[in-house]
């Protein structure tokens, strides 16, 4: 299959690139500074094409001759407005000229931030309804993906992630990390108090999980108008992360674990379907534990 990817630089596509060129796939990128990840240029099976989301005329004569389009990209603002014009508008353009081009399905990169965030448990089966403009925005392209493959009789799928981690797949690769697993790996290391919340905490995915997910649903021939919420199963606190990173790490540091009245495992999501799906139900834990490794020689 030829498939057409945006954002395959960016730390997720460093991870869903090498997976769809392992499984058979031609891979192209969109890719702003096709030189960003030099491992690509000795990866067979990859091209680059060099332009932005708002570059429509470079997209449009690029997707020509591509079977499926998976979006990992996304614009940037803070503003709600700066958002619609970065983000929702290029994606409608996308989605369109991938299904003029004859594309015949697309793979839509969403959120778990398109649930309320507030205490319950979410599941692909519960309506979109977004607390912040990120959340807005990505619940935005996924009804334009539905509702353009509709209209062109074409497949559209969605997957919301979580919390992604895990070290660069490719040479050149970005890392990603939000801040709670750097700040805890560099007080572990340094010996120094780790202060926490108790129960405090989330669900976590391996960025070489997340990836396998992108490659089941753009292999399946069976999913349509579908959202996969790609997390692991289990909630962990960081309290238990930071206690792994004292156990890697072979550190003496101590926890101060304040108590903030938060009922632990408040806020989880249902991700039943990946393994309904596809028999997806990933453990975290070792992976995570092998990051803090990591990490601790990366920062």
């Amino acid at each position: 299959m030829r498939v057409f990817v945006t954002g395959g630089t960016s730390f997720i596509g460093g991870h869903v690139v090498p997976k769809l060129v392992a499984d058979g796939h031609q891979v192209t990128i969109l890719a702003r500074d096709p030189g960003k990840i030099p491992g690509y240029a000795g990866l067979a099976g990859v091209s680059i094409v060099a332009g932005s989301l708002a570059d429509d005329d470079v997209i449009f004569e690029a997707l020509a001759g591509h079977d499926a389009l998976v979006h990992l990209a996304l614009g940037h603002g803070g503003t709600a407005r700066e958002r619609v014009v970065s983000d929702t508008v290029t994606t409608v353009n996308l989605f369109q000229s991938a299904a003029e081009q004859g594309l015949r399905h697309i793979v839509h990169t969403s959120t778990v931030g398109v649930y309320e965030h507030r205490p319950g448990r979410y599941g692909d089966s519960d309506p979109a309804r977004p607390t912040h403009v990120y959340g807005a925005t990505k619940a935005a392209g996924e009804s334009y993906a539905f509702a353009i493959a509709d209209s062109y009789g074409i497949r559209a799928n969605v997957i919301r992630p979580g919390y992604t981690f895990g070290a660069p797949e490719t040479d050149g690769a970005p890392i990603q990390s939000m801040p709670e697993l750097p700040e805890i790996v560099r007080a572990v290391a340094a010996g120094t108090p780790v202060e926490l919340v108790r129960n405090a905490g989330l669900q976590f995915i391996w960025a070489g999980d997340l990836a396998r997910v992108y490659a089941a649903v753009l292999s399946s021939s069976e999913p349509n108008r579908r959202t996969f919420t790609a997390l692991s199963p289990a909630f962990i606190t960081w309290e238990t992360v930071a206690r792994w990173a004292i156990d890697e790490l072979g550190s003496p540091s101590e926890l101060s674990v304040a108590d903030e009245g938060i009922r632990e495992a408040a806020l989880t999501f249902d991700v039943s379907e990946i393994e309904r799906e596809f028999g997806f139900a990933f453990d975290a834990e070792p992976k995570l534990r092998e990051h803090l490794r990591y990490l601790a020689t990366a920062l």
